[in-house]
Formats: C-alpha cells, structure tokens, sequence
C-alpha cells in the first residue's frame, strides 16, 4: 500500500489539476516566505507559466524584491515541493488596509 504523499502527485496530474493546486500553493507560501513586514506591503497575485505575479507597494520595495529574486524563487519552490515558479514579476499598488 502506497502512502497518501506517494499517491497524491499522481493522482492531481492525472486529473489535470496539478498545475492550479502548485499556483495556490505558491499564493499561500508568499506570505511565510517574505514574513509578516513584507507580507503586508505585497500580495502574489497569480502564477501563470512560471511567473509569479506580485504587487508591491512601492517601486523601491519591487526593486528591493527584484534583487532578492534568486532567493524568494528557491524557498517558494522548496515549500511547493517542486520548481513551480522560475520568475517574479512586479506590480505597483497602493497598500493593503
């Protein structure tokens, strides 16, 4: 008998659902990655082919975040398990409130 973590990449692939439950995955992880500071200043929006869209809200923080590309994009795809996100793009919005 297989166990659940054995049997579930499988079973989401077959029923073509793999790639929407990797892009909510990456949603999810966003906040834990860039911690509770940034988390309130940016929002993941979507992935879509790789891209992880972002909004940040200030060009300075989307810069600050562009240098720390490599490193966000590592510890996403270590917390989704699998290399889901190969590029961070940013958008400009006004903060959350």
């Amino acid at each position: 008998m297989r166990s659940l973590a054995a049997a579930l990449p499988a079973a989401l692939k077959s029923l073509g659902i793999q790639r929407r439950t990797r892009a909510a995955q990456a949603l999810w992880a966003w906040p834990q990655v860039v911690g509770p500071m940034l988390s309130g200043e940016t929002t993941a929006l979507r992935l879509t082919g790789g891209t992880l869209w972002v909004t940040a809200s200030s060009t300075p923080l989307a810069h600050q975040l562009h240098l720390e590309q490599p490193q966000l994009i590592e510890r996403l795809n270590a917390m989704i398990g699998a290399p889901a996100v190969k590029e961070i793009r940013y958008l400009q919005a006004r903060p959350r409130t």
